[in-house]
C-alpha cells in the first residue's frame, strides 16, 4: 500500500524562490536582475499614523468643566511635539498648567475632555534577508528573489523575518540552552540551540541583540516569552523538549560564521508559509529546483518520524510489510520498515512519518 505523507525540506543544497513583499503598497527600489545582499533594502511603504487619546481633563485638572475655554489649538490644525494643545491660567497666570502635544500629527476630534490626535505616517523599508537575484518585480508590491541554498523548514516559528551570522551557543543537538551558553559570540548573530531553552537564556540572548534562535524543541510555558522577543524563534521539532535531528545539527555545524535567513513562517490559513532557515551558498551549480516534489511514500526515502515513541528519529524506508504491523497499544496499523542512521531497523506507522529531502 503506497501513502501520501507530508513533505519537510531538509537539504544541503537547492534552488530556491522566495517572495519579499511590501506589507502594504509602496515603492520598489531594485529592478530585474539585480543582485542583492540579505541587509540591501529593496523596497518601502508608509506606514499609516496611530490615534493617540490625550486625557485633557486630567492633566489640566477640569473636573466638570469643559475643555473648549482652554484649547491652544482647534481640530483639524498640525502640531508638533511639544506644541501646547490647551492651557488652563492660574496663581494669576504665573503658573499655567499646560497640555503639550505628545507627537507629531493631526488633531482629529475634540470632546469635552480629551484630543485625539493622529500621528504622521513614517516611511518604513523593507530588506531583502536574503542573498541572491531578482527574477520578479511586482510594481508598488514587492518582489522575488532566486537562490543557491541550502534550506532547512521547522515545524513552529514566531516573530518577523531576519539574518544575521550563525553562532552554535550548544555542541551537541540533544543539550538544552542555558544562560551560560548564551555569551558574546551571540551578540548580533543567529543562535543555534538544542533541545531545549530556559527562560534565562531567552533572556540573556535579548541582552545580547541576538538576531534569532534556532532550537529543536520549547517548552508550551515559554511560548508567550518567545513571542514577546525582538527576534524570530524557529523550533525545528515540536514543542516539548526534543533534540535537533542529526540531518538539521550536521547542516548547521556545516555553516557556522556563514550568513543565514530566518523566517519564522506565516500561520495564515489562506496563505501559510512553513518556518525556515536559508543558508544561501556560493556555488554557481543550481541543483534541481524545489518545486519538484513527491508526496508518496516510497523505498528509500528519507524520513523522519514526528509521532510515538520513535519521534525525532530519521532514517530511510527499506521495506513495507504485506500486512499491517500490531503495537502495544492495541492496534494494526500499515506501517514502514525504517532503517535509522545508527543502523537499527524499526517499524512505525507510515502516519507517523514525514518525509525529508
Amino acid at each position: 500500500m503506497r501513502t501520501f505523507s507530508t513533505v519537510t525540506r531538509i537539504t544541503p543544497a537547492t534552488l530556491l524562490r522566495r517572495d519579499r513583499m511590501l506589507p502594504r503598497r509602496g515603492e520598489v527600489l531594485v529592478n530585474m536582475g539585480d543582485r542583492v545582499d540579505a541587509v540591501d533594502i529593496i523596497g518601502t511603504y508608509r506606514r499609516p499614523g496611530r490615534l493617540v487619546v490625550v486625557d485633557a481633563a486630567s492633566t489640566l485638572r477640569l473636573r466638570k468643566r469643559g475643555l473648549s475655554g482652554y484649547l491652544q489649538k482647534q481640530a483639524g490644525e498640525t502640531v508638533a511635539q511639544g506644541d501646547v494643545l490647551a492651557s488652563q491660567p492660574r496663581l494669576r497666570g504665573l503658573f499655567p498648567r499646560v497640555l503639550r502635544s505628545p507627537a507629531r500629527g493631526q488633531i482629529v476630534a475634540i470632546t469635552d475632555s480629551q484630543i485625539v490626535l493622529e500621528t504622521e505616517s513614517d516611511e518604513v523599508s523593507v530588506r531583502a534577508h536574503i542573498r541572491g537575484r531578482i527574477i520578479s518585480v511586482m510594481p508598488e508590491r514587492g518582489v522575488a528573489i532566486e537562490t543557491v541554498a541550502s534550506l532547512i523548514q521547522g515545524v513552529w516559528g514566531v516573530g518577523e523575518v531576519s539574518h544575521g551570522v550563525l553562532r552554535a551557543a550548544v555542541e551537541v543537538p540533544d543539550a538544552i540552552l542555558t544562560e551560560a551558553g548564551v555569551d558574546v559570540s551571540c551578540l548580533g548573530a543567529i543562535v543555534v540551540g538544542g533541545a531545549g531553552v530556559t527562560k534565562e537564556a531567552l533572556e540573556q540572548a535579548e541582552k545580547m541583540q541576538a538576531r534569532g534562535l534556532i532550537i529543536g524543541g520549547l517548552s508550551s510555558s515559554l511560548m508567550d516569552k518567545a513571542a514577546s522577543l525582538p527576534f524570530p524563534v524557529l523550533v525545528t521539532e515540536g514543542i516539548g523538549e526534543h533534540p535537533v535531528n542529526a540531518l538539521v545539527f550536521d547542516i548547521l555545524m556545516q555553516h557556522l560564521a556563514e550568513e543565514v535567513s530566518l523566517d519564522p513562517g506565516d500561520l495564515n490559513p489562506w496563505r501559510p508559509r512553513r518556518p525556515e532557515v536559508v543558508i544561501p551558498l556560493s556555488t554557481a551549480d543550481a541543483p534541481p529546483s524545489e518545486v519538484e516534489l513527491d508526496t508518496m511514500l516510497n523505498l528509500g526515502n528519507t524520513v523522519r518520524v514526528v509521532r510515538g515513541p520513535h519521534k525525532g528519529v530519521t532514517g530511510s524506508i527499506v521495506r513495507f510489510p504485506e500486512h499491517p504491523v500490531y503495537y502495544e497499544i492495541g492496534l494494526s496499523l500499515e506501517s514502514a520498515e525504517i532503517q535509522t542512521q545508527s543502523g537499527e531497523h524499526i517499524f512505525v506507522p507510515v502516519s507517523n512519518v514525514e518525509i525529508v529531502r
